[in-house]
């Protein structure tokens, strides 16, 4: 992939542009868009918000629990086989002002690109939930990508293993 640095720079040009252009298929051209700036974590998971479940374990108590964003509702519950998602507890969307990294940057596309829908998705996905369980607040994204996501390794100059973690500052800059 090293030697393929510029046409990989290039084909994020031109999915930029595309999704200027606010085509039908938005989400995969922006998912495609992630994983040519090397989110791959957030291009395999992200949807449309239409009906999106994340389950992930709470961080300080343990419990398993589901969080929603979608048309039925954003929240955080304990998912029950037989009751459906019981003790929902309202997300708390990330301030758009507030957000850093990739999700602001998920974030500024989708408004650029007027989808309504993706972008409060995403501020809610980046935003604090609580566990339903033993009120702790948390970061859903934090918590989902640290559950989540897999370790990727690459050589170092000296020979070493060294992992990389989410978007460079100059990913994010070379995508927008």
């Amino acid at each position: 992939m090293a030697g393929c640095a510029d046409a990989i720079a290039q084909f994020r040009e031109v999915l930029n542009r595309h999704l200027r252009s606010r085509p039908t298929d938005y989400l995969v051209s922006f998912r495609a868009l992630l994983s040519a700036a090397e989110e791959y974590h957030w291009a395999a998971v992200l949807g449309d918000f239409k009906d999106d479940f994340y389950p992930l374990d709470c961080p300080h108590c343990g419990v398993e629990i589901t969080i929603a964003i979608g048309d039925y509702g954003r929240y955080s519950a304990i998912r029950d086989w037989d009751l459906g998602d019981v003790r929902r507890r309202g997300l708390r969307p990330a301030v758009a002002e507030r957000l850093t990294g990739t999700g602001k940057w998920m974030h500024e596309t989708a408004v650029r690109d007027g989808q309504v829908a993706l972008a409060d998705g995403i501020s809610h996905l980046f935003g604090h939930a609580e566990c339903p369980s033993c009120a702790s607040v948390f970061n859903v994204a934090d918590e989902y990508t640290s559950a989540n996501r897999p370790v990727l390794r690459q050589a170092g100059s000296d020979g070493s293993s060294a992992a990389t973690y989410g978007m460079s500052h100059s990913r994010i800059a070379a995508a927008t």
